[in-house]
């Protein structure tokens, strides 16, 4: 099974304006909106990727198969096992090899899709255990109405807020990370591991705050796409999912440019 990686940023010019920005200490947010401008191209053709598409499509339609009946039957056209609803646990390992799956019968997988599929399962795992009772173990009725309960718009732009800030942290920390050991050590911008692991804690916290952009739109796509036209294509969560990539672009700028 084939692989598709994203490109090689060291090679180009965007790239080289980062590493001049960590060479020079500049303050994170200037690393954060240059590294984002310069990985711009590749993150907008993940809206294509055959993986970041099924991704997008669970994100999306999870919550309302959850709230229509035969759920079960749903999931289990997914690949999904209905013994995936006796934890929250099982469910997101369900849904993981429904992704698996997926890639193998499309002949490939691809780095864009695998952070997708590591940002929808965090992100699913956190906001559903915010929505469960907490002295005793879930049932299935439960973790089901958990995950339904993100069929609103409100809760949609939680959860979709939460899995935007988590794929751009990773998408960012995909390219970072390759750099930043080079800026480590004494007389470097991180004198030491410890330094740069707090560097890469920021880094996902200010893409927390600059995600606050997507959860300010997603409600109202969601209340207006699935429940006034009732038209949930994958053309419609294909350029959702393009606008919340530029949405955040501009947000990581903006935040730049104010500080």
């Amino acid at each position: 099974m084939g692989h598709i990686r994203l490109g090689t940023l060291p090679q180009s010019k965007k790239w080289r304006d980062v590493i001049q920005l960590l060479e020079s200490s500049a303050p994170l947010e200037n690393v954060a909106e240059a590294a984002a401008r310069a990985s711009e191209l590749d993150l907008r053709r993940a809206s294509d990727d055959p993986t970041f598409q099924f991704v997008a499509q669970l994100l999306v339609k999870l919550p309302l198969l959850a709230r229509a009946p035969g759920f079960e039957a749903a999931l289990s056209e997914l690949g999904v096992k209905r013994s995936a609803l006796d934890s929250v646990s099982g469910l997101l390992a369900g849904l993981n090899d429904a992704i698996t799956q997926h890639n193998f019968d499309n002949g490939r997988s691809s780095d864009a899709g695998e952070m997708g599929r590591a940002a929808l399962l965090e992100s699913l795992s956190v906001q559903m255990r915010g929505q469960l009772p907490t002295l005793f173990e879930p049932t299935p009725q439960e973790i089901r109405k958990a995950l339904a309960s993100f069929a609103s718009g409100q809760n949609f732009a939680v959860l979709a807020r939460d899995f935007f800030a988590r794929l751009s942290y990773r998408s960012l920390d995909y390219y970072l990370s390759r750099e930043l050991a080079n800026h480590t050590g004494v007389g470097k911008r991180f004198a030491d591991d410890a330094a740069r692991v707090e560097f890469s804690r920021a880094l996902s916290q200010h893409t927390f705050e600059a995600s606050r952009i997507v959860e300010e739109f997603a409600g109202g796509w969601y209340g207006k796409t699935v429940w006034k036209e009732q038209s949930l294509s994958q053309d419609k969560i294909n350029d959702f999912t393009r606008y919340a990539f530029k949405k955040m672009r501009s947000e990581l700028g903006r935040r730049r440019t104010s500080v």
